[in-house]
């Protein structure tokens, strides 16, 4: 077995009484997660000594074992309050605790595990730590590990917060920051800043991996730590620190407005701080305002051109008016070409994506839709774990008709850790071209992705006898207004969308897995029907009476219903007489009644799914 080696990289130690104390996320070496940072801040304060704290895997017997097994934060949590109590760091009575990424859990276990240690400490500052946990396995492959211990809603993470509401939440012994990077697409500020109050927020400038990595003195994380440690308390937020807050978090409307107008007042603003404070405003409801600061500096920069260009297109989704739609994409166009001049990769993967969408959904144009999708790909490819180039991927597939390449890159942007509204947004734009192409398959394929639960709430199953088609046809023409542009997006299915060369039985079995809602259209055709009494029945009526579906069922030939469990199920129609039996005017109303009641079956299933545990 190798030697034991040290795991503390001494950057300045001169006999101060307080000591800075960087610990890493555990991933590499230790001194290679900060850059220059400690460098950088031993040269702006001079009474502090300075070091990095790190495990060599001779530390424990099997690294990998280890962080595969529970005990592992535990684990390390021990390994650095014990760490923290010997030579050198023994002789400090005021330690500054700082960690990047997973080392802020193990920092904060050892803290609620260690009263002595928490006692010493007097500044914690967590840069990009998950401390509410993760709800994707995308963060995992980053460190090259499983870590279920990170999982939201994990034991750990479950007791850790149990704990430290407990031990620090009213009052506690050190001065306290979490700090979350703007751009950060692995740990979002869900889980970073909001398990903590307001007050101790801040946000920075920068990714994950480069909040940590300062390039100058000047750098916002380098000031951020340089200001807490000379005057002994946390800084008050700037208006561009609560402006990155305010986007990264939904507030209110006046309080959006108060922070866009801050970014007005400060002088040299930058896009990125305009962009996030038009972000702010849209999040908070307030659109025209968010419409009018990004109009204000669209010239400025082509993100801020490309950020307007999109809040036209949301209003183009919300109203429909094509004078929103057709100025969206000349902002796109203009940015675009800007973009190209300056040979700015980052902006043209992005802005030829909207550009081919546009192309695509409103001008009918495939061919142009593919040659901006050509370009999009030339600067976005290989994605990597970049949650934007990862969509820009996905949809140009679709434009190409590469549906399986786009549904696997759609399927790993979901493992990508990002705030719910990308994911949102990129399954929009995908269903509007998979609605533009009359693809119902591939809306299908879509929802199955990003909203798999959610189209079992709101799909209604219908199974009916090919020789009461007819009945179908005007139960459907009577159900039509009470599903048209309802915000639930209800979904009726019926066995005419199978598609040529798909199996029969497969697809009407999936179907029926997937419905909220199942209604039948009974007449002795239908109980005669070796396929659906064997088939499609038994799985309805399993289905109904475990509370998994609701039956609407209608009695409208005569048949031998009450031979079957249908007896011991209310009919959505007085089953006295079948509606063949009925005049026509009594039928359209017993139709109109039977349509409402579907709905009404509709609306309960999908708020079932809302109280429902979600899938995995």
């Amino acid at each position: 077995m190798a030697a034991q080696k040290s795991n503390v990289t001494r950057v300045r130690e001169n006999g101060s009484e307080r000591a800075v104390v960087f610990v890493h996320g555990y991933n590499g070496a230790q001194d290679d997660t900060w850059g220059n940072f400690p460098l950088l801040l031993a040269a702006a304060v001079s009474d502090f000594d300075i070091f990095t704290i790190g495990y060599a895997t001779t530390l424990l017997p099997d690294v990998t074992g280890i962080w595969s097994a529970d005990p592992d934060l535990p684990i390390l949590a021990i390994m650095l309050s014990t760490e923290l109590a010997s030579e050198p760091f023994d002789r400090y009575g005021s330690l500054t605790l700082i960690a990047h990424s997973m080392g802020g859990l193990v920092v904060q276990k050892a803290l609620v595990d260690d009263e002595t240690l928490a006692a010493r400490a007097r500044n914690v500052i967590l840069f990009g730590t998950p401390s509410a946990g993760l709800a994707k396995a995308g963060i995992f492959r980053f460190w090259k590990r499983q870590l279920r211990n990170m999982a939201a809603g994990s034991v750990f993470i479950t007791a850790l917060r149990d704990d430290w509401t407990r031990l620090f939440g009213a009052e506690r012994p050190f001065n306290f920051l979490v700090v979350a990077g703007a751009s950060d697409q692995f740990v979002p500020s869900d889980s970073s800043l909001k398990p903590f109050p307001r007050s101790f927020q801040k946000s920075v400038i920068g990714d994950h991996i480069s909040i940590v990595k300062p390039a100058d003195a000047t750098a916002p994380s380098v000031a951020l730590v340089v200001t807490t440690l000379k005057k002994g308390i946390v800084p008050a937020a700037d208006s561009l620190e609560q402006t990155r807050l305010a986007a990264e978090q939904p507030t209110t409307k006046t309080e959006a407005r108060t922070l866009a107008k801050a970014v007005e007042d400060t002088p040299g603003i930058s896009w990125k701080d305009i962009v996030e404070a038009a972000l702010a405003l849209d999040c908070a409801g307030d659109r025209p305002a968010s419409i009018a600061l990004l109009d204000r500096y669209k010239e400025k920069d082509t993100d801020i051109k490309g950020a307007l260009g999109g809040r036209y297109k949301r209003l183009w989704y919300d109203t429909g008016d094509r004078a929103h739609a057709d100025y969206s994409l000349q902002l796109y166009r203009e940015a675009l070409a800007s973009a190209q001049a300056a040979n700015h990769g980052d902006q043209i993967y992005y802005l030829a994506i909207n550009v081919a969408f546009m192309n695509f959904v409103l001008l009918d144009d495939a061919a142009a839709a593919q040659q901006m999708a050509t370009l999009a790909l030339q600067h976005a490819t290989p994605p990597g774990d970049d949650v934007w180039k990862t969509a820009t991927v996905a949809e140009a597939h679709l434009y190409f008709g590469r549906t399986a390449e786009a549904l696997a890159e759609y399927r790993r942007l979901l493992t990508l850790q990002a705030e719910h509204w990308k994911h949102k947004s990129a399954a929009l734009q995908a269903s509007r071209i998979a609605a533009k192409l009359g693809r119902t398959d591939l809306i299908e394929q879509l929802d199955a992705i990003f909203t798999p639960a959610s189209r079992q709430a709101n799909r209604i199953f219908v199974s009916y006898s090919h020789a009461d088609r007819e009945w179908w046809k005007r139960l459907e023409d009577m159900l039509r207004p009470y599903l048209r542009d309802d915000k639930t997006e209800l979904d009726v299915w019926v066995d005419t969308r199978i598609q040529p060369g798909q199996q029969w039985d497969a697809e009407i079995r999936k179907a029926l897995d997937r419905s909220g809602v199942a209604v039948a259209l009974v007449s002795k055709g239908f109980l005669a029907s070796p396929y659906i009494m064997d088939h499609e029945f038994p799985p309805i009526i399993s289905a109904s009476t475990k509370g998994e579906l609701e039956l609407v069922w209608v009695y409208v030939e005569s048949g031998g219903f009450e031979v079957t469990p249908l007896n011991d199920i209310q009919a959505a129609y007085d089953t006295k007489k079948p509606l063949s039996l009925l005049p026509h005017a009594e039928q359209e109303e017993a139709l109109k009644s039977v349509a409402q009641q579907i709905k009404a079956a509709a609306l309960r299933a999908t708020e079932r799914f809302k109280h429902q545990p979600k899938q995995p």
